[in-house]
């Protein structure tokens, strides 16, 4: 009889560690894993593209705007230095707009040329405000999402031939708030007004946020974020104007080659960039 049980206790077990490796481990241990993953972090390169489709009404008149921007760079961590190629390309009142740019980050300052219609090709430098390269830093900034938010494993994919585990976040009132605002370029605290949590509410019309985690790295590889805003003058901070303005905005971003040598270096133009006030 005791042999019996014995056996049937030794079944169950090995049931039930085989449903525990099949179940994969749950969100809270991935989440620590990935906070853990950025200690090791040293360099990175990214590729991102976000839409962003504007209906704007003011003053009794109404425009639809939209804005598709590319850009792809690596970031080296330890020497504080960024590059990014970008294209944005906009349309609004019927007309259309391409602008091509080539941004540096290095140190405490930062370097940005393009093509100026009419006038060729310029540089201009600004010391970085603070706080600027926390912003620019891609994948430190989701990381700080997956600490804050509701996370849930909701499956696994691949991305760039990677497995990985799919997360469905739910982030905070003013996390939303934050992104929202940083990716329609209002930043800064002096001009990003403080808003109540049931006003936020009223705010975000649909969001949702997911990351694709490497199961064996627990690296971020992939983040797709699709919201919808709804916004009045009262929360950009000017009550006394009439108006709205609706947001749909994607984003995807793909981050890859971690830890594997960067060159970034300051082309010689740039070198001659006119200084121009931080904003």
């Amino acid at each position: 009889m005791w042999h019996k049980i014995l056996v049937m206790s030794l079944v169950l077990v090995m049931v039930l560690s085989l449903a525990a490796c099949v179940a994969g481990p749950s969100a809270q241990e991935i989440v620590n894993d990935v906070i853990e993953s950025w200690d090791d972090i040293r360099t990175y390169q990214f590729d991102m593209d976000m839409t962003l489709d504007m209906d704007v009404e003011a003053e009794g008149e109404a425009f639809e705007a939209t804005m598709v921007l590319s850009s792809s760079g690596a970031f080296d961590l330890e020497n504080r230095q960024m590059k990014m190629d970008m294209t944005m390309s906009t349309a609004a009142l019927g007309e259309e707009m391409e602008v091509e740019m080539e941004m540096y980050l290095i140190g405490d300052m930062m370097y940005a040329g393009m093509e100026i219609p009419e006038i060729g090709p310029m540089w201009v430098k600004s010391a970085m405000p603070a706080g600027y390269w926390e912003e620019m830093n891609q994948v430190k900034a989701q990381i700080e999402f997956v600490e804050a938010a509701q996370v849930e494993v909701i499956g696994s994919g691949k991305v760039r031939g990677v497995d990985c585990y799919v997360l469905q976040l739910t982030p905070d009132m003013e996390q939303l708030w934050q992104l929202a605002m940083q990716q329609s370029g209002v930043t800064g605290e002096e001009i990003l007004p403080a808003i109540d949590e049931e006003f936020l509410q009223e705010i975000f019309q649909s969001f949702s946020m997911k990351q694709w985690i490497a199961k064996d790295t627990y690296l971020l590889t992939k983040v797709a974020i699709d919201m919808a805003v709804e916004l009045t003058p009262e929360a950009l901070g000017f009550p006394e104007e009439e108006g709205l303005m609706t947001m749909d905005i994607f984003i995807v971003l793909l981050a890859y080659d971690y830890n594997q040598p960067v060159s970034i270096v300051l082309p010689p133009e740039a070198e001659e960039a006119v200084e121009v006030p931080a904003w």
